[in-house]
Formats: C-alpha cells, sequence, structure tokens
C-alpha cells in the first residue's frame, strides 16, 4: 500500500469483443465515475467500435480477434502513455457493473495499489460449479503468491498505473488476470478486495471448463518460469 497521493486520475481499459448489445451502457456506467474510458475492439465484426464511440469511449480497433489478453495488452499500452495515475478493468459483456467501480477507485485513492473486485460474498448469484472451481483457484493463487486472493478469476480490477508499468506482460487469453495478479505480487504486500455484484450470463465469451483448465496450467508456468 502506497501514499495516499493527492492526484487520482483514472483511466478505463474494456477490452471488447461482439459486444455492440451491451458495450454502450457499460461505456456510459463507467464514465459516471471515470472520465476516460478505452474500449479495445477485439476485432469485432459487429458494431461494438460505433456504439461504444457513441457512448463516449476512445475506441482502439485490432485488425483480427485475438484475444482478451491482447486486447487488454493493446488497451494498457495506449492507457500507459497517458498521465494516468490508475487503471480501472471492466468487461464490455455487462458481467461488470459500472455501479460497483465507485468503491474499487476509493480503495486506490485510498493508497491500494491492486483492488480486486470480489463477487465471493455471494454464492447464491453463483452457479455452483462455476464457485467451487474459483474458490479452488482462489486458494491456489493465495498459495502461489503468499497473499490473499478471494477472487482469482476476477477482472474487475483498479491497479496503479506504475504497477502496472513495471510487468512484462505476454499472454493472449484469459490468462491475462492471471498474469497480472501473479507478477503483481512480488511487488505488494497484499491485495485488497472490494465486493461487487455477481452478473452472469449475457456474452460471454469464457468458456468455464476448458478456460479454467488453460488458466490453472498456465498459472503454474508463470509460478515456475517467470515470477521467481
Amino acid at each position: 500500500m502506497r501514499a495516499v497521493n493527492s492526484r487520482f486520475s483514472p483511466i478505463a481499459v474494456v477490452p471488447a469483443y461482439e459486444a455492440a448489445g451491451t458495450v454502450g451502457a457499460v461505456v456510459r456506467g463507467i464514465r459516471e465515475s471515470v472520465p476516460r474510458v478505452l474500449v479495445v475492439d477485439d476485432g469485432s465484426t459487429d458494431d461494438t467500435s460505433g456504439e461504444a464511440a457513441r457512448a463516449g469511449a476512445e475506441v482502439l480497433r485490432l485488425p483480427a480477434n485475438s484475444g482478451k489478453g491482447s486486447a487488454v495488452r493493446a488497451g494498457l499500452a495506449r492507457a500507459l502513455e497517458t498521465d494516468a495515475t490508475h487503471v480501472a478493468f471492466l468487461d464490455a459483456d455487462g458481467q461488470h457493473d459500472p455501479a460497483d467501480l465507485p468503491r474499487l477507485l476509493a480503495a486506490a485513492a485510498a493508497g491500494e495499489d491492486f483492488v480486486i473486485g470480489s463477487r465471493m460474498g455471494d454464492p447464491d448469484a453463483i452457479p455452483a460449479y462455476r464457485y467451487r472451481t474459483n474458490e479452488i483457484g482462489s486458494r491456489i493463487l493465495t498459495r502461489m503468491t503468499g497473499l490473499e486472493v478471494e477472487d482469482a478469476q476476477s477482472g474487475y480490477r483498479v491497479v496503479a498505473a506504475d504497477l502496472l508499468r513495471r510487468l512484462d506482460l505476454n499472454a493472449r487469453g484469459y490468462i491475462i488476470e492471471t498474469e497480472i495478479l501473479l507478477k503483481s505480487a512480488r511487488h505488494l504486500s497484499r491485495f485488497a478486495h472490494v465486493p461487487v455484484r455477481a452478473i452472469y450470463g449475457g456474452g460471454s465469451h469464457y468458456r468455464p471448463f476448458t478456460d479454467t483448465w488453460i488458466i490453472s496450467w498456465g498459472a503454474v508456468y508463470y509460478k515456475v518460469f517467470e515470477t521467481d
């Protein structure tokens, strides 16, 4: 946890793929607390870019779909060129409620370098198999990092820009969130957790079993080869 900085200037990075039906509402919701929103359109074939722009976002369009990790890294490259002090990460599919964002921002403004939106306090709102796999993954990452991780699969985060600049990221898919967590842990004394609403269904492209398997083995790779 760093000393409180009087200048707090966040930017939101929103990876998006085939999210024309949801991204506009997400951007408008974010802009109620974060004026600068960067949507990274990961090669969508629908009007994701247009809907995001009309809602007030800056849009970075990738030429072809290459995975969430690629979109996040492209967004970070752009965001970290600005004078933003923090980066807020939200998904474009409506599974992160922008109404929860002010609480994450408040924790970051108070000095927390890595704030995770945790859905684990409301198990009744989460499909049982998703809750269980997330619980197991969170325990594993807690052991790997030595820091308490409540919600390993949450991509709803606010992270200090200076911390993000220290990370060498290379993931292309959903494992980007685990890579960021593992590589940040060695620079932190803790992760902060803020309860957020659990929303499932809609336009998520996450494949629960396949992607959880990939993330689990990827976490081992990053821990063994890239974080020690």
